[in-house]
């Protein structure tokens, strides 16, 4: 093939067949990919021919474009059998195509239309068809697409309003060649989205698609979360009155057992008050009694009396337990000191019931609250000697690294298996023949004792061998600790003859009761019920050495306010003494503050009698 024939020329032949843009656009490709420059004076070379030759062969085929070559390269005019070769297969190309794009748009699930840059329908599939319903002969290749448009419009399913408008509306958009979606809701309840989108050589395709399921889906969905919503405000209206009523309910609880506390408090002191009087009483019996039938008989009034004093104790220490308000107060302190009180205190009552008791002791020093601690063990002894009738009990110390466990052990029966995991439950008893049964709560007690001070607390039981209470206490290190409150022999031995005391309290039988126990006791005493009495016995200038005052009085004053008041008017110092069947700590702190001491009701004889005494030595020592 002769290839004489210029890159100008070349261009401008398949400009006629193809645009002049299209071709420029090829060209500029060519030297891109090629790296050359095209020179437009320059013969064409080989490469630029073949290139153009395959341009023109995607408009009008193959053998239609190597005849135009052929017949531009030779210098030659085409004809006519060469122009109807090349029609021929440019028609044939234009069909396959067609063809190709019909059964293109045939498969697509949504309704096609597709229109030219002269507004006119072009193609269109069957689905496109079976969305709308056209009169036969007005879809057609060449037809205007407003024709269509106002058809869909008078049928209504372009919504309401005049069908012109909507057909006007609808060209604006394809005229100004907008991107658009839009759905069309028909009388049905069939739902139609329409999007349109314009093509890069002009026209636009629109795309139809029924989306009524989806719809209704959405729409089902929306009431499921509208009735959602609505059942999610019901249950929270429900758990806001649920919950009113659980703040109404929580605050009468609390305040019953706030009133359950006040009233175990108010008959805890009404009870304490004959109870101290009958102690009074009762040990100024043992002290005038001569013949032994009379001692003894006023040795089972105190032991009666110290048992109302312990069910009453433990009613109190169970309230204060549930209320939370029981509080340690964690020092250093000798362990022999808690030991040596229930020695004393509980080798009395071993003599009385014919139990080998035995105490190991111990001088380690160790961190806990001595009252509670004490009170704890005691609950153990107490149980011990309650079901081990003339056996054996000991109270010992045994080291275990850095704590120690305080152990009480006993021969006794034993706790069965299956009730060792409730024994220290509230009103839990052991049923023994011969013992003497409380209200079940001591070892309850123990336990929220154990629990407030950290102490764990432990249990081996071995049925018909015996039982094992221990506590484990933190040790510490030596240091300086306060001086123990035990009276010293010489203390105990003293003489009270001619000891000031007064005695202050709003009961009478109390007051009696106080009194005639002093008297014995050789002391001078003054009674008074309030502030003006007390007053009156300083104006005549009588001036006491010790003054013991109830708490709570008549007309809402507190012996420790009269105490403070003796402070001030008193020329000389006292011995000022509380007594309250409140067992509250705060309150004895309180009063310890103040340089006073405090007894709980009912009062004890020995430990008054051993306060008193220390008094006489402090005055002799002065």
């Amino acid at each position: 093939m002769d290839t004489k024939i210029t890159v100008r020329e070349l261009e401008i032949l398949a400009a006629r067949f193809v645009g002049r843009k299209r071709i420029q656009h090829a060209f500029a490709l060519f030297s891109k990919q090629q790296q050359c420059q095209l020179v437009a004076e320059q013969q064409a070379s080989p490469t630029i021919i073949l290139y153009t030759e395959q341009v023109l062969a995607s408009v009008f085929g193959d053998l239609s474009a190597k005849l135009v070559l052929t017949s531009a390269l030779q210098g030659r005019d085409m004809q006519l059998d060469d122009v109807a070769t090349i029609v021929d297969e440019a028609s044939e190309m234009f069909d396959f195509s067609r063809g190709l794009l019909q059964g293109a748009i045939e498969h697509i699930s949504q309704g096609i239309a597709v229109v030219d840059n002269q507004l006119r329908l072009v193609a269109w599939n069957q689905r496109y068809l079976e969305l709308f319903s056209f009169p036969v002969g007005l879809i057609q290749v060449g037809c205007p697409i407003a024709d269509l448009i106002r058809h869909n419009a008078n049928q209504g399913l372009c919504g309401s309003g005049d069908s012109e408008q909507h057909v006007a509306k609808r060209i604006q958009h394809l005229q100004q060649r907008t991107p658009h979606t839009s759905s069309r809701v028909r009388a049905d309840g069939q739902v139609i989205e329409v999007q349109g989108n314009p093509m890069p050589s002009g026209g636009f395709v629109m795309s139809f698609s029924d989306i009524t399921v989806f719809r209704q889906a959405e729409m089902a969905l929306k009431e499921s979360n509208e009735n959602l919503e609505a059942r999610v405000k019901k249950r929270t209206q429900q758990l806001e009155q649920l919950n009113k009523k659980l703040v109404v309910a929580t605050q009468q609880a609390e305040s019953q057992a706030h009133s359950k506390s006040r009233f175990l408090a108010a008959v805890s002191h009404d009870l304490m008050q004959p109870l101290n009087a009958a102690r009074l009483f009762s040990s100024s019996l043992v002290e005038v009694s001569s013949d032994p039938q009379s001692a003894r008989l006023a040795a089972h009034i105190t032991s009666a009396l110290s048992a109302a004093e312990d069910l009453i104790g433990d009613l109190l220490d169970a309230s204060r337990l549930e209320a939370g308000k029981l509080e340690a107060h964690i020092v250093p302190l000798r362990v022999s000191d808690v030991l040596s009180i229930l020695q004393a205190e509980f080798g009395v009552l071993a003599q009385q019931q014919q139990i080998a008791f035995s105490v190991v002791m111990s001088e380690a020093v160790i961190l806990s609250d001595s009252k509670l601690l004490r009170r704890a063990l005691q609950n153990f002894l107490t149980n011990a000697f309650r079901y081990n009738p003339k056996g054996r009990v000991l109270l010992g110390v045994r080291r275990q690294g850095e704590r120690i466990l305080i152990e009480v052990w006993d021969n006794g029966p034993g706790i069965p298996t299956e009730k060792q995991a409730n024994i220290f439950d509230e009103f839990t008893r052991i049923d023994q023949a011969g013992a003497e049964h409380g209200l079940g709560l001591g070892l309850a007690i123990a336990r929220g004792i154990a629990h407030v001070l950290h102490h764990p607390l432990g249990l081996r039981s071995w049925p018909q061998q015996g039982t094992v209470f221990s506590l484990s206490v933190p040790r510490t290190t030596p240091s300086i600790l306060p001086r123990s409150v035990m009276a010293s022999p010489q203390a105990l031995g003293s003489s009270l003859g001619g000891l000031k005391i007064l005695c202050i309290d709003n009961e009478p039988d109390i007051l009696e009761a106080m009194m005639t126990l002093l008297e014995l006791w050789h002391c001078e005493v003054r009674i008074a019920e309030d502030r003006t009495q007390t007053q009156a016995l300083f104006a005549e200038g009588w001036q006491p050495e010790v003054i013991i005052s109830d708490y709570h009085l008549a007309k809402r004053q507190t012996g420790l306010e009269i105490l403070q008041l003796c402070r001030s008017q008193l020329k000389r110092p006292f011995k000022g003494i509380v007594i309250s069947a409140d067992r509250l700590t705060e309150k004895q702190i309180l009063i310890r503050q103040q340089g006073f001491s405090f007894l709980s009701k009912p009062v004890k004889p020995l430990k008054l009698r051993a306060i008193l005494n220390q008094c006489v030595v402090d005055k002799r020592e002065c």
